[in-house]
């Protein structure tokens, strides 16, 4: 009896491992040729290599003007050209949160960075001036720009706008979010609208031109923002649209003005149970054509893949989320934040380990339920990318890379030894990945199964077969 195992084509560990249908971290779903050995593979995602080095730490994000690339660190600002390398430091930057940047349509661009602490400077390519120049600018918590405006909002429910492309702030020159006193917690430009997010709902305001406050309000959606960082989608080089988490723990991407959920319950229990809602932080790039969104915190990361509909989980070495935070376009590439250390990297499809450090590409089928409980398990034959080796790379593990193959026969509470395989040399595809007659029987809550490949070399998994017989078929 040969049946195929059901390994998955989008993550779902379910609340506890019993109830799983299969993982996917680190990879993402390809879909394949009508002729193609399989309607779909699973590809291990991108990784990071070296980009900018600084003296900084605590990443809190970047922004792009005139060709120089910007990035906030814990109390300073440092600058770097097209070419990366060592940065610059510009000067000190009050705060260690993750804060917000905007720069206006001036023939200089006034240049303007915000966190939600109030902290809140302007900065030249070669100097930062704490604080706001125009005194009548209260204590704001984001800013974006909108037609040549910078947009500030307040806790309190107000956008204040500045006068166009200047610093300058009317005392009057605000607009108040009135649909519910949910006050404002981030101010997101897309589109031309400007997206003023509370936490129990999203006002859409547009420029009507009106003086002093420049803004109207157009629409009001029943939906919040969980947190300041929870939005991301709409930043340049992406623009998918925003995708937000939710004051309801929930992930939503806007169809028009109407909010769709797009998570699946199992992220909305890890979101639900995270107690600081301000350490979630969305980000967003693309990648060989994907466009994902990444939702982090400190214990997990689950990415959706926009161009599939389908979410993965990541994780970095040794850690259990992924080391990107805030990535920017900037200068054809995607650049990101680091948590593991202050420096910039870029998000590259073709490297295949982040800066050296392994990046393991784990895949966990379903239950096999369609399999004689306690019958042994002949052989299970597994279909990768074979001959994937690269000759010039580091001996062994990318001359003769290996994949790991273990095993759960209660649930995915815990797994087998791994069994370790070949994955082929270069320009040697005809490797067979199979185990035969090694692991013993099943039980009746039915045979899962693990795969890991670790080696810096291209990884695509394709199906695998279990059977009763140890001949191959």
């Amino acid at each position: 009896m040969k049946v195929k195992i059901p390994f998955p084509v989008q993550t779902a560990p379910g609340a506890q491992s019993l109830e799983g249908g299969g993982r996917i971290v680190n990879g993402y779903i390809e879909e394949l040729g009508d002729a193609a050995p399989n309607k779909t593979a699973i590809r291990r995602g991108p990784g990071l290599k070296a980009w900018g080095t600084t003296a900084q730490t605590g990443y809190r994000g970047s922004t792009l003007v005139n060709g120089v690339l910007y990035a906030a660190f814990n109390g300073k600002l440092d600058k770097f050209s097209s070419s990366g390398g060592a940065s610059t430091n510009v000067g000190n930057l009050a705060g260690t949160k993750r804060g917000f940047f905007a720069a206006n349509n001036n023939t200089t661009p006034d240049k303007v960075f915000v966190d939600p602490d109030g902290n809140i400077a302007t900065f030249t390519p070669s100097a930062v001036t704490s604080g706001y120049p125009d005194a009548d600018l209260p204590a704001v918590n984001s800013v974006d720009v909108l037609d040549g405006y910078l947009i500030f909002t307040t806790g309190d429910g107000r956008a204040f706008a500045s006068d166009l492309n200047s610093t300058a702030v009317n005392a009057l020159s605000f607009g108040k979010a009135e649909a519910k006193p949910d006050g404002l917690v981030r101010g997101v430009a897309w589109g031309g609208r400007m997206l003023l997010f509370g936490t129990a709902t999203t006002e859409v305001w547009t420029d009507a031109g009106t003086i002093p406050f420049p803004l109207a309000r157009n629409t009001v959606i029943p939906r919040g923002l969980l947190g300041p960082y929870c939005v991301a989608g709409y930043e340049d080089g992406f623009s998918r649209g925003p995708i937000f988490v939710g004051d309801d723990c929930g992930v939503y991407k806007l169809d028009g003005y109407t909010p769709v959920k797009v998570s699946p319950s199992d992220l909305d229990g890890l979101i639900e149970a995270v107690a600081d809602k301000t350490t979630l932080e969305a980000t967003a790039y693309i990648s060989r054509g994907h466009a994902f969104w990444q939702l982090s915190c400190p214990a997990w990361t689950w990415r959706l893949d926009i161009s599939t509909s389908q979410w993965s989980q990541a994780e970095s070495h040794l850690a259990t989320r992924s080391r990107i935070s805030g990535a920017i376009s900037a200068y054809g590439k995607w650049l990101t934040g680091d948590t593991a250390s202050g420096n910039i990297r870029e998000i590259s499809t073709s490297t295949r380990d982040e800066t050296g450090d392994p990046l393991r590409l784990r895949i966990e089928s379903g239950p096999v339920m369609n399999f004689p409980a306690g019958q042994t398990v002949g052989r299970a034959d597994f279909y990768f990318a074979t001959g994937v080796g690269e000759a010039s790379g580091v001996d062994p593990i990318a001359t003769n890379p290996s994949v790991e193959i273990s095993w759960s026969d209660d649930g995915g509470v815990t797994w087998s030894i791994p069994v370790i395989r070949k994955l082929g040399r270069q320009a040697s595809p005809q490797q067979l990945v199979s185990l035969v007659s090694c692991t013993g029987r099943t039980r009746w809550m039915g045979r899962r199964w693990r795969i890991d490949i670790s080696d810096p070399v291209y990884a695509s998994f394709l199906y695998g077969t279990q059977s009763d017989d140890p001949r191959a078929a």
